[in-house]
Formats: structure tokens, C-alpha cells, sequence
């Protein structure tokens, strides 16, 4: 009976790890240390042997060079340990998972993540019409769609708009791939549907180019599959379906991308700064710093020297406004830890991917990732960190 009860609080705590886009980072905490511990009590009732071998170490390398890092450089700032801990726990926790964590329940955790996803899309879209008019779901302010600025900054709590566009991106994709399987198929094209909508609808340039480079590689490897002929109905379909998705959403879409080529020579003066000329600023000063690090690179000290970087080439204090970061996770590793660093980082994504090749959804999915670090330093957020290694060790173990 006993052993019956830890089955069950172990599942469930197993399929709360799945609900990421659901949870507060704190509860998101909570729930992953109730999963760890449940681990180690099966481990220890069932009298597993199990060992760390090198297959762990390298899996749990990023932790160890924060770790390090901060030992050796002298910082001691143990809250960027804290930061990457997931990279720790999650490889752990499904190295030495129960046996009855198998195949069909990874599936099983898939699905309750495209649940909640769906979930928390429908709650925004009651919170946003409870507070503004329907008209105003499409309008956009500074060439920032209003409903992902207003979910972003008034909801229950925040996920960076960013970071939610990479939730219903994997959700698509995996849906994708079901598709292209066979598998729950009324379902996958309802979210499919769905998931494109809400990617234009916060309009995350970097989410959207992502999934239009994911699109393509569907529509290939649909064809080398299936063939022109037997793709071509399934082609079509899919075409007429993203036109009726994005047509609503054209203004919103276009003003985001127009952006892109007016604002991305203007400097930045006074308060007169957006999302393009921003970046601009960011990659030039990142550049800077890249040339400038030392050995152990800039550790804590990188934010500093962003920071005096902004302040010495702009005629304004933006900077002081907001956190900026390099927003190129490539970029931050080296100037963060320096180039010796990086390259563990970089072994260690190459590790990462001769784990994962087994599985082609894995593999898009890490491809994803990696695309979006270009423009993002997505590791270096909560959500980032623990949902990047939550799919990863799933697929691995």
C-alpha cells in the first residue's frame, strides 16, 4: 500500500514538472524539489545501484563551470549557482528516475505540457478581454503588440513574452510531428492552429523566425517521407490555414518587422530608444566587451561593464531603466566566463546532441533552442534554464 502511495505522489510529482507554462517560478521550485525528493525515497526503498558515471558529469557540466567559476575567479556569487542548479538536478532526477517513468509516460508528460500551454494561452485571453475591449486584441503600441505587453506586465505573474513564444513553439512542434505520425491528429491540428496564432500574437521576432526555419524543415522532411504528390493536399492545407492565422494579425506582424529596417541606424537619444536600436546598442557593446575579456572573462563584473559601455557611446540612460544583457547567450558565455569556459559550454551541447540524435523531435527541439540563444540569453533565466534541461533529460534517459 505504501509502495503504492510513492508510485503515485512520484507520477504526479513527474507530471508537475510538465506544467512550466502554468506556474510561478517559486511554485515551478517547490515542485521540482518534491520530485527530486521522491526519487531519492524509491532509490533508497528499492535499494537502487546506481552510480554517477562519466555519462552524468558531462550531462551536468554547465553546473559544475558556474560552480568553478565563481571559486576560482573570486566572485562567490553562489545566487548564478543557485540560477543553473537545474542543470544539475534534472539530469539527476531522471538518471536515477523509477522504472515505471518509461516511454509511454514521457509521451504521456508531452501532452499534459501541450495542456497546460493551451491553458494558459485561454487565461490570458479571459484576463486581457476582463480588463480591455475585444478591439483593442490586435492593436499595438510603439510597435509593440498591446496584448502581450499588457498579459506580460499585469498577469497573475510574469514570463517574459520571449519565453512563453518558446513554450508554444515546442508545443507546435511537437504537435508537428505527431501529425506526420498519425498520431492524435484532431488534436495536433487544433494546436497547431493554435500555437501559430498566439506565436504572431506576441510577436517575438526571434520565436517567429524559428518557426517559419521549422516549417520549412517540416514541409522537407514531410515530402522526403511522403512524397510531392501524396504531400501536396496536406501542403495546401497548410498554407490556407497560416493565411487565415497571420491575415489578422498582418499589422502587427508588419510593424514589428518594419521596425527592423527604419529604427536599426537611429541612435539612441534621450528616451527616444525601441526594441531595434536597442539591440543595435546591445550587439556593439557586446562586441566591445568580446574584444576586452580577460582570461576568467568579466564574471559578475559584466553587467558593469555592459552598462559603462551604453553610457559612454549613447546620449541617454536607457541602460538605467532596464536590465540589458547581451541577449546572446554565445556571446555572454565567453565574456561572462571567458573563451575556456565557452568551449566546455560548446562540448558540452555537442555531447548533448550525440545523446539526443535517436530521436528527431529531440533534435528540432535543440535546434530550436540553439537558434534562439542567438538573439536571447535563455539560459540565463528560470524558465529558460529548467524548461531547456526538463525536455533534454527526458530524451536523454
Amino acid at each position: 500500500m505504501k509502495s503504492n502511495w510513492l508510485e503515485k505522489a512520484t507520477k504526479f510529482s513527474f507530471l508537475g514538472l510538465a506544467l512550466l507554462p502554468f506556474l510561478k517560478e517559486n511554485i515551478n521550485s517547490i515542485l521540482i524539489i518534491i520530485c527530486a525528493v521522491l526519487t531519492l525515497v524509491y532509490n533508497i526503498k528499492k535499494k537502487e545501484k546506481r552510480r554517477l558515471n562519466s555519462k552524468l558529469w558531462i550531462l551536468t557540466l554547465p553546473f559544475w563551470m558556474f560552480l568553478l567559476h565563481e571559486l576560482l575567479s573570486g566572485d562567490y556569487n553562489f545566487d548564478s549557482v543557485l540560477l543553473h542548479l537545474p542543470f544539475l538536478i534534472f539530469p539527476l532526477i531522471f538518471a536515477f528516475k523509477p522504472s515505471y517513468i518509461n516511454h509511454k509516460f514521457k509521451i504521456k508528460s508531452l501532452f499534459v505540457f501541450q495542456i497546460s500551454v493551451l491553458l494558459q494561452c485561454f487565461f490570458y485571453v479571459i484576463f486581457f478581454l476582463a480588463n480591455n475591449s475585444i478591439s483593442k486584441f490586435f492593436y499595438t503600441q510603439n510597435n509593440i503588440p498591446f496584448f502581450r505587453e499588457y498579459v506580460s506586465e499585469n498577469y497573475l505573474f510574469e514570463i517574459h513574452p520571449t519565453y512563453f513564444s518558446s513554450f508554444l513553439l515546442v508545443s507546435f512542434t511537437i504537435s508537428v510531428f505527431s501529425l506526420l505520425k498519425y498520431k492524435r491528429i484532431v488534436f495536433a491540428l487544433i494546436n497547431i492552429a493554435i500555437m501559430v496564432f498566439f506565436i504572431f500574437l506576441f510577436s517575438s521576432r526571434i520565436i517567429i523566425l524559428t518557426l517559419l526555419l521549422s516549417i520549412v524543415f517540416a514541409i522537407i522532411y514531410l515530402i522526403i517521407q511522403k512524397g510531392l504528390k501524396q504531400s501536396f493536399l496536406i501542403l495546401l492545407a497548410g498554407v490556407l490555414l497560416l493565411t487565415i492565422l497571420v491575415y489578422p494579425q498582418r499589422e502587427v506582424i508588419g510593424k514589428r518587422f518594419k521596425e527592423i529596417k527604419t529604427e536599426v541606424n537611429k541612435p539612441i537619444v534621450g528616451d527616444y530608444y525601441n526594441s531595434t536600436n536597442t539591440r543595435m546598442a546591445i550587439l556593439k557593446c557586446s562586441f566591445k566587451a568580446l574584444k576586452l575579456t580577460p582570461f576568467f572573462g568579466f564574471g559578475d563584473k559584466l553587467q558593469e561593464e555592459l552598462n559603462n559601455c551604453y553610457k559612454q557611446n549613447n546620449d541617454s540612460d536607457f541602460y538605467l531603466k532596464h536590465t540589458f544583457n547581451t541577449h546572446n547567450y554565445y556571446i555572454y558565455l565567453v565574456t561572462y566566463g571567458g573563451w575556456v569556459f565557452f568551449s566546455f559550454f560548446i562540448f558540452y551541447l555537442f555531447c548533448l546532441f550525440r545523446k539526443i540524435n535517436h530521436s528527431e523531435l529531440a533534435l528540432a527541439l535543440f535546434v530550436q533552442f540553439l537558434i534562439i540563444n542567438l538573439t536571447e540569453n535563455y539560459f540565463s533565466r528560470h524558465y529558460g534554464i529548467v524548461f531547456f534541461t526538463y525536455l533534454i533529460s527526458m530524451f536523454i534517459f
